[in-house]
């Protein structure tokens, strides 16, 4: 910005219209007016770096005439009371409070040394808009300028409010909205650099309850309107949004929503769906969406598992609409699922048969059990058919260890499958232990009639450094599980199930590879790609 548009930032102004809080005394006699305060005046610098002119007009003014009260207090306290006034500070070192338009580090450093901003709350324009709107100092925490110094400004926040504090802490206050206080994001421990608006999902809270559910499952309409028609690119888009959204801490308003357009992620194009919805409780495209015959059709034969969106374009290109009409085109209806399973080559249980014809074993089982796999699986169920599969494993090798990831992990009361990840705990001996163990695993299970149908089982394949063709190093096998019914008391119902196998030394790699969510693991690779190039730069 030319120097002759603006005055420095930190001088004070003389001529600043008045705002709507005005005081009585001068801001330059601040140092008399505030000679019997019990507080000091708080000390705010303006980082004038990529600062329009007229924002810094705006906030020169309102400085000057901020006014600062308790708002618990009664008429007649306040009357009494101090009031706690901004001084515009020529010195960032001095400065309780730093504001600035600036988002990156490096930027940052330009205009100020790092371990100085680490000691100050460096905040966002806005943070002092809704502070003089609401007459008290607001906390900092949602209007942190600089993702890396989030905890600092928390910690360095003057507001001296507790509301961002951890939720372990024990607070007895009955002023707190409760339902609001639930979605307060924690402040981070251990210098963890974990918050709603990071750009990574892998740096994000994602709470089981997102309190702006509606809007997300709105935009998630859009995302698989997307993904159907193989706009894949535009479908990640929209995945990002949701994902940034799940993990906005408060419900989305007419007050707050400048926030979202400052999150990753959301571009202008989003940005005026979510506006949409604010203003009139829908989005008009998702009510076209949904009214589709096309999208309907196409929603439809994806809930078959085994059916993908390229497959669904290609059986509606062949004129298939319907369930009924996939039962006609395979031959299968729901009388006919265990007959499918002869269909099976003994050699896939070595992970060596041929696989050509797994993807069409897999649609047929997917439609035959198409009711059973739409009933969710409870966490009771899940971790019985887990000691189910380790007891029959630990006939076959002892010492073996596993976990249950995916949405069991993650946290989810039901799953609509279930995937175990298994090594063995010997690091030294455990590669070659777990090698060939998912086939020999499968076997046992089928033959015992526990697993009814395996779609799909692959084996060990070495380390291919220059990825001349697929590889994987863990063994694979997805399958249908079923428990045994108990003198018909209960009857079960057959379950999907993924059971992976991996080397000591990258079990928990696996582990966390099939925790999911899939934007999480995109994002976690996403992060690790910065990290290491960081790292082979330094």
């Amino acid at each position: 910005m030319p120097s002759s548009s603006k005055r420095s930032a930190n001088e004070k102004s003389t001529s600043s219209p008045p705002h709507k809080r005005r005081r009585s005394s001068s801001s330059n006699s601040y140092t008399a007016a505030n000679s019997d305060a019990e507080e000091s005046p708080l000390n705010v610098f303006l980082l004038d770096a990529k600062m329009k002119p007229e924002t810094i007009e705006e906030l020169l003014s309102i400085i000057d005439n901020f006014r600062n009260v308790d708002e618990n207090l009664s008429l007649k306290e306040k009357s009494g009371s101090s009031e706690r006034e901004l001084h515009l500070c020529p010195n960032m070192k001095d400065a309780d409070v730093v504001i600035t338009v600036v988002h990156m580090r490096k930027r940052l450093e330009r205009h100020v040394d790092w371990s100085i901003a680490r000691r100050k709350a460096i905040v966002t324009p806005q943070w002092l808009r809704d502070s003089a709107d609401s007459g008290h100092l607001l906390p900092c925490g949602k209007y942190a300028a600089l993702g890396d110094l989030y905890q600092e400004t928390v910690q360095n926040c003057p507001d001296g409010d507790s509301s961002q504090t951890h939720p372990d802490s024990n607070s007895n206050s009955e002023s707190h909205d409760q339902e609001s206080e639930s979605f307060v994001p924690p402040v981070p421990k251990n210098g963890t650099d974990i918050r709603h608006n990071h750009r990574y999902a892998c740096m994000r809270y994602s709470p089981l309850t997102c309190p702006n559910q509606i809007l997300v499952e709105k935009i998630a309409i859009l995302r698989r309107s997307r993904e159907l028609e193989g706009l894949d690119m535009q479908a990640l888009s929209y995945e990002r949004a949701i994902s940034v959204l799940k993990a906005f801490p408060c419900p989305i308003t007419s007050d707050n929503i400048h926030e979202i357009s400052e999150l990753p992620h959301i571009g202008n194009k989003i940005y005026s769906k979510i506006q949409e919805f604010v203003q009139h409780g829908d989005i008009s495209e998702c009510k076209s969406i949904l009214c589709e015959t096309r999208y309907q059709s196409l929603v439809d034969l994806t809930t078959v598992y085994g059916i993908g969106p390229a497959t669904a374009r290609k059986l509606y290109s062949s004129g298939l609409r319907t369930i009924k009409d996939l039962e006609r085109h395979y031959e299968v209806s729901p009388k006919t699922s265990d007959d499918i399973a002869d269909s099976l080559n003994p050699e896939h249980f070595r992970g060596t048969g041929p696989t050509t014809g797994l993807p069409q074993l897999s649609i047929k089982v997917g439609l035959a059990l198409r009711e059973e796999f739409s009933l969710h699986i409870t966490r009771n169920e899940v971790e019985e058919i887990h000691d189910v599969v380790m007891n029959e494993l630990a006939n076959i090798r002892s010492g073996c260890v596993s976990t249950i990831t995916g949405g069991y992990r993650r946290g989810k009361d039901k799953s609509n499958d279930i995937d175990i990840v298994i090594s063995h705990k010997d690091l030294k001996s455990g590669g070659g232990q777990v090698k060939g163990l998912c086939a020999e695993l499968v076997k046992r299970l089928y033959d015992k009639g526990l697993v009814t149908h395996v779609m799909h089982l692959s084996s060990f394949r070495e380390h291919n450094a220059l990825r001349t063709s697929h590889w994987d190093s863990l063994e694979k096998a997805l399958t249908v599980f079923k428990l045994p019914d108990q003198q018909k008391k209960h009857q079960h119902v057959h379950r999907r199930l993924d059971l992976v196998f991996a080397a000591p030394e990258v079990y928990w790699t696996a582990v966390v590879g099939w925790t999911g969510s899939r934007m999480f693991e995109r994002d976690l690779k996403l992060a690790l790609s910065v990290l290491s190039n960081h790292g082979s730069e330094a």
